[in-house]
């Protein structure tokens, strides 16, 4: 598979699986995943799939479509629209289009799992009863539960060390968080980052983890967010550890980290 392609099926992360269904109601479907903010989606193959696949190119240029079914029947797609094919039952010997094996939910690109197909965002009932809204909500419910959003500590400003073990020292004795120096700053049970010099952000900055800080940059950045690369903080497999955004929030810079 290309590297390009196979970068952005990383970074997406998670497809939604689209039930086999009519030619309106598939896109429909789609166009209400898209609403919810997802990304990409791997559909049913049907014959009567080609012009679907055709329209939702033209309305989502930026939209992944994988097709699922039959490598033979799918791979006829490629000219439509889709960008990969999706396949649970074997892997071709020689793929003429890009191609990924499913095995359960996850996605492999050879041995590599490069993202997952969730069947619980679109339901054959949602789509009976045209509950669009309802797919939309739940397609922003998945990625929430993805990237996994939470506050993981606040970081305080101070113009030197003593200052910053003071107020260390006060959250230990009002709430009996433990203080412990961490070389450049001390913490207060994790909770507070008590810096002992002037950092990021004009008060201090505000630590949000993920399960997936690549996902969680690539996803914000499609929100219009800017990050300082310059912050940026890897992994020893070359993963994005830690980065900030380069705006801040109420006067507090806000960094991702990786959980």
């Amino acid at each position: 598979m290309d590297k390009k392609l196979a970068e952005k099926i990383y970074k997406i992360g998670l497809f939604a699986g689209i039930p086999a269904s009519d030619e309106k109601n598939t896109i429909q479907a789609v166009r209400a995943v898209a609403a919810g903010g997802m990304a990409g989606v791997i559909l049913s193959w049907n014959k009567h799939l080609g012009h679907a696949v055709e329209q939702l190119r033209k309305e989502h240029p930026q939209l992944l479509i994988g097709i699922q079914g039959p490598y033979t029947h799918s791979m006829k797609l490629f000219a439509s629209g889709a960008n990969f094919v999706v396949d649970t039952s074997a892997v071709p010997e020689k793929a003429q289009v890009p191609f990924l094996f499913r095995k359960g939910n996850d996605l492999l690109d050879g041995e590599r799992v490069l993202a997952q197909c969730s069947n619980k965002v679109v339901f054959v009932s949602d789509i009976k009863q045209q509950r669009w809204a309802d797919i939309s909500a739940r397609s922003q419910q998945t990625i929430a539960h993805m990237l996994g959003f939470e506050l993981r500590h606040v970081g305080i400003n101070h113009p030197n060390a003593q200052q910053a073990e003071n107020t260390a020292n006060a959250f230990e004795k009002l709430f009996g968080w433990p203080k412990q120096d961490k070389g450049g700053a001390y913490f207060a049970a994790g909770y507070i980052e008590a810096m002992k010099k002037m950092f990021y952000g004009t008060h201090g900055h505000i630590a949000v983890a993920t399960n997936h800080v690549d996902r969680a940059v690539w996803y914000l950045e499609r929100l219009g967010v800017q990050f300082n690369w310059k912050s940026a903080d890897y992994n020893p497999d070359k993963t994005l550890r830690v980065i900030y955004l380069q705006e801040e929030i109420g006067g507090f810079a806000v960094h991702l980290i990786q959980k």
